[in-house]
């Protein structure tokens, strides 16, 4: 109970003191490194993916918005994952289980992390609402931010990270 106040406590910080951004990186900013473990306990280092365009999606199972938007996720994955597109799934639930129950449910194939603790979450990316996602190009630099429930599949955003995966 104490780590879940401990969470809120920091998620109400980074929402006060940032008021007019979304996250602490800016386009055009070398993406912050990270390293997490996955479902199956399998390390996976941001530093893994330099030379693929990489969406880092923030989510939680308990985000109706976040499960909403998995599908187009897991299909976008599907059609460019060969072209060299990776998706980084960062969860931050308490419970492993949680995370793993929603991922199988919408039968995602894009590994998911665990940011139990929001170190990722907060304290390297500032996220201060769910869903969100990063988009880092092949040099690991970030390219845009998007918050709020996305359809990775609508022409215009699915055309803008095709661009970043032809570059």
């Amino acid at each position: 109970m104490q780590r879940l106040i401990s969470f809120f406590v920091l998620l109400l910080c980074a929402v006060i003191f940032s008021p007019c951004e979304a996250f602490s990186v800016n386009s055009g900013e070398a993406a912050p490194a990270f390293e997490l473990s996955d479902l199956h306990g399998r390390r996976h280092g941001l530093s893994d993916y330099l030379g693929k365009v990489v969406l880092i999606n923030f989510w939680a199972s308990w985000c109706r918005e976040c499960v909403t938007e998995m599908p187009s996720l897991n299909t976008l994955y599907s059609q460019l994952s060969g072209q060299g597109l990776a998706v980084l799934g960062v969860t931050v639930d308490r419970k492993a289980e949680d995370a793993g129950s929603a991922a199988e449910k919408a039968r995602i194939a894009y590994p998911v992390l665990l940011d139990s603790k929001g170190e990722v979450f907060i304290k390297k990316y500032a996220v201060i609402g769910l869903p969100a996602t990063v988009i880092v190009d092949r040099k690991g630099i970030v390219r845009e931010t998007l918050i709020g429930t996305q359809d990775f599949l609508e022409k215009e955003l699915k055309a803008r990270i095709i661009s970043f995966v032809k570059e």
